[in-house]
């Protein structure tokens, strides 16, 4: 029996970087088993792609990309049969939807929820209307799923497939004390933030609110910040930004430690290295939090999560797990709750790494295969 064809277009793919690209990354390389696959991705792509994978490349920035890969896809569907159109994001709709119209394919898009709440005008209006008519969509989370059907998506068409995570040798849970002592932090108590300091992360509201009580109660504690310094975020958001330096001032500038950006080596180390991550999301309008893919990463490094039950959060955090969740805005529970697991409660690297392993690269490309299966 012939292999299906499937047409992927997306502009988040290496060698852009980001969470959404390495994504991507791996459901084509799942898809690349399974299909013959065509890939319309930003320049750059193919150097990414997998053998046997045909690539159509095109400017990276959004408008560009999508009225290069509008004209180079109604080609492509001119001269070849596809059976499936699949988007990488809700910024894609409308030209996935126009091509398999043009190949008489099915038709799938992921959503990660940034992409269904985004406070513009033009994209509500003109791009989800698109979205809607999609044969399947692949929601991120289970918050993604609501909002998709909030936003019209008929219920049935929507499914269900979490991200997946690299999964590190269980080696590197042993790793801990020697991290902290070339970090200088031999003794301490870590406590991590991953991410870019954005205002639906909560770091300035941790800061003020559950921080102090923390280092109060354990003095040789030290908060670690990888993925953003003062001088990034003062950028994106400057108010919040001023927030956080205030926080630490009055807390003491010895008490958090910002690494800014690093590599992969370097954060997997990070993980293991603490003793819990700490995810306290707030609500804000026109963003969200689609899955909370660092909360996985943290368990599969052995170390457990403690979050606030905002957005796609409830998917990647199961409470007693591999980690514990917080009643929203409850910021005296939240530090208890850091505290009760940096004193060595519960749960532990065993729970964490078992609970992780349900979302490595394999179980997600069984489940892609399985929601594109509706068609076949």
């Amino acid at each position: 029996m012939s292999r299906q064809s499937i047409l992927v277009v997306t502009r988040n793919y290496p060698p852009l970087t980001g969470g959404m690209e390495r994504l991507l990354r791996h459901s084509v390389e799942t898809l690349a088993s399974e299909f013959d696959v065509t890939l319309i991705g930003p320049h750059g792509c193919r150097e990414f792609a997998p053998a046997g994978v045909q690539t159509i490349e095109c400017p990276p920035s959004p408008l560009s990309f999508l009225t290069a890969a509008s004209l180079r896809g109604w080609r492509a569907a001119s001269k070849n049969s596809f059976d499936i159109v699949l988007g990488g994001s809700g910024l894609v709709s409308p030209v996935t939807w126009l091509l398999a119209r043009k190949a008489k394919a099915q038709s799938v898009i992921h959503v990660h929820g940034l992409d269904l709440v985004v406070d513009n005008w033009i994209y509500q209006r003109f791009f989800l209307p698109f979205l809607r008519r999609h044969d399947r969509v692949i929601a991120n989370s289970q918050n993604t799923r609501k909002i998709a059907i909030d936003k019209g998506c008929p219920a049935s068409r929507v499914e269900i497939v979490n991200p997946g995570s690299t999964i590190p040798p269980e080696s590197l849970l042993h790793q801990a004390d020697s991290v902290r002592e070339k970090l200088g932090l031999a003794g301490s108590k870590v406590v991590l933030s991953v991410g870019r300091m954005v205002r639906r992360k909560g770091l300035a509201e941790f800061l003020e609110n559950a921080w102090p009580a923390i280092i109060a109660a354990q003095p040789s504690t030290t908060l670690l910040v990888v993925g953003d310094t003062p001088d990034d975020a003062l950028l994106q958001d400057a108010q919040g930004a001023q927030r956080v330096l205030d926080a630490i001032e009055r807390c003491g500038q010895d008490t958090v430690r910002f690494l800014g950006a690093v590599d992969d080596d370097t954060l997997w180390k990070c993980y293991a290295a603490a003793d819990t991550l700490v995810f306290p999301l707030i609500r804000v309008q026109g963003d969200v939090e689609g899955f909370g893919m660092v909360a996985i990463e943290a368990a599969a490094s052995g170390t457990p999560t403690v979050a606030f039950p905002v957005g796609g959060v409830v998917d990647a955090v199961v409470d007693g797990m591999n980690g514990l969740l917080v009643p929203e805005g409850d910021y005296p529970a939240f530090a208890e709750a850091v505290l009760s697991i940096c004193g060595g409660g519960p749960p532990s690297a065993a729970d964490c790494r078992n609970h992780a392993l349900q979302f490595s690269w394999e179980a997600h490309g069984e489940k892609l295969l399985a929601a594109l299966n509706f068609g076949r």
